[in-house]
């Protein structure tokens, strides 16, 4: 084989690689206008066998929490640029334990609101579908979490 052909994969690898970053596409993207939580919803949708009237209601406790939800992440992450400001700008221990105290709050802020929506999404849910959504996710949370090979 001569050497341009055998260095075609890689090529084609790092163009593949420009392309994506150019475009502003992710790899979970490969379905242009599907955005990858939708792929992922429907997904789960047929895993746990969920009805047409527990879809909609789900979406309805989604949409219920959704505006707080992002004001509460809005806040999280204000907090934590202000922690991080403060911290690199030489401020004293009361100020930092001030700011990490916010961060804290509104973290908890954020979780509390979690919890919520997935206390109202299980009484949504058959026993059944609520063992294979917490089996889906403990297994999902393994994976994320496994070491890279290599």
């Amino acid at each position: 084989m001569q050497r341009g052909q055998r260095n075609w994969p890689l090529a084609a690898g790092v163009l593949s690689g420009l392309m994506i970053l150019a475009g502003g596409m992710v790899p979970g993207e490969a379905h242009p206008g599907r955005r990858p939580a939708q792929m992922e919803r429907q997904s789960l949708q047929a895993q746990l066998g969920l009805t047409a009237d527990q879809v909609r209601a789900i979406r309805e406790v989604h949409a219920r929490h959704r505006p707080v939800m992002r004001e509460a992440a809005r806040v999280l992450r204000d907090a934590r640029r202000a922690l991080r400001a403060a911290a690199l700008n030489d401020a004293d221990d009361a100020a930092l334990a001030a700011q990490k105290a916010e961060v804290q709050r509104a973290a908890g802020r954020l979780l509390d609101e979690r919890i919520q929506t997935l206390r109202e999404i299980a009484s949504i849910l058959t026993p059944e579908q609520r063992a294979e959504l917490q089996q889906l996710r403990q297994h999902g949370d393994r994976r994320r979490r496994a070491p890279m090979a290599g």
